[in-house]
C-alpha cells in the first residue's frame, strides 16, 4: 500500500491548541484544526514493506473535502504506476504499467485501496470519527478519543497529544481486532496550522507497513474540479 506544493491561501486563524487538558476541549481543538483545511496538496515519498517485498515511490496527493481526493504514485522520471481517484462514492484505480483501469473495485480486490481506510487518512471528518466518539483522559498529557458503534463495539481509538491538540496515532478495529494503525509525528507549522511530516500506516493482519515522508504541503490551494476528472469508461 501507499499513502500521503507551493503557495496557497494563508489561513487567518491561529492553529487551535487545547486551552486545558480537559478531554472535551482537546477533542474540540483537534476537530477545529482539521476543519480549517478544505483543500490540500502534498508531495511525498513512500517506502512500503509487505513480507519480503520492499518498494519506494514518490507521489502527489490532492484532497478536496468533503468527498474528493486523488493519490498518484510515480517511479523515478515521473512514470505513474498507480492512480487512485475518489469522487463521492465512486472510485477509479488506474494501473498504467498493467494497462488496467478499475471502476468501483470490490473491497477484496488486491489492487485496490479500501475506501474507508483512505477516507480515514485523507478526508477526515466523519470518515475519521465514525459512530459515537467520546474523549477520555489517557495519562498526564494524552487524551484518547474512542469511537463506538451503536452496539458498543469499538470502531476506532485515536490517541492525541493533549497540549498541542495533535494526533499521535489512531487504530481502526474490525471484529474487535486492529485492522489499520496510522502513526503521525514530526509535526511542523504550515501556514497557520501544524501538519505531520512523517506518517506510518500498518496493517497488522497483513504484515504490511508503509512509511511516508512529506516533502511539501500546500494548505487550501484552489483545486479545479478538472483535477478529479475520471477516465471515460
Amino acid at each position: 500500500m501507499v499513502a500521503w506544493l507551493v503557495g496557497g491561501c494563508t489561513l487567518r486563524r491561529a492553529a487551535p491548541v487545547a486551552p486545558t487538558l480537559d478531554p472535551a476541549a482537546v477533542f474540540g481543538a483537534v476537530r477545529a484544526r482539521e476543519e480549517q483545511i478544505a483543500t490540500l496538496r502534498a508531495r511525498f515519498t513512500a517506502d512500503s514493506r509487505s513480507g519480503e517485498e520492499r518498494h519506494s515511490t514518490s507521489g502527489v496527493l490532492l484532497v478536496k473535502k468533503p468527498d474528493r481526493f486523488r493519490l498518484r504514485m510515480m517511479l523515478p522520471f515521473g512514470v505513474t504506476v498507480f492512480d487512485y481517484l475518489r469522487t463521492g462514492e465512486h472510485v477509479q484505480v488506474s494501473l498504467p504499467l498493467q494497462d488496467r483501469v478499475l471502476y468501483d473495485p470490490p473491497p477484496d480486490d488486491s489492487s485496490a485501496f479500501s475506501q474507508a481506510d483512505l477516507g480515514t487518512a485523507f478526508l477526515r471528518g466523519p470518515d475519521a470519527f465514525p459512530g459515537d466518539c467520546t474523549p477520555e483522559s489517557a495519562g498526564t498529557s494524552s487524551v484518547a478519543i474512542v469511537c463506538r458503534a451503536r452496539s458498543g463495539t469499538v470502531l476506532r481509538r485515536i490517541v492525541t497529544d493533549a497540549p498541542s491538540a495533535t494526533i499521535r496515532d489512531e487504530t481502526t478495529y474490525e471484529a474487535d481486532a486492529p485492522h489499520l494503525v496510522i502513526g503521525y509525528d514530526d509535526y511542523r507549522p504550515v501556514q497557520a496550522t501544524s501538519l505531520p511530516f512523517h506518517i506510518t500506516m500498518q496493517y497488522p493482519g497483513r504484515a504490511m507497513r508503509v512509511e511516508i515522508v512529506i516533502q511539501r504541503y500546500e494548505v487550501n490551494p484552489g483545486l479545479s474540479d478538472d483535477l478529479f476528472q475520471a477516465t471515460a469508461r
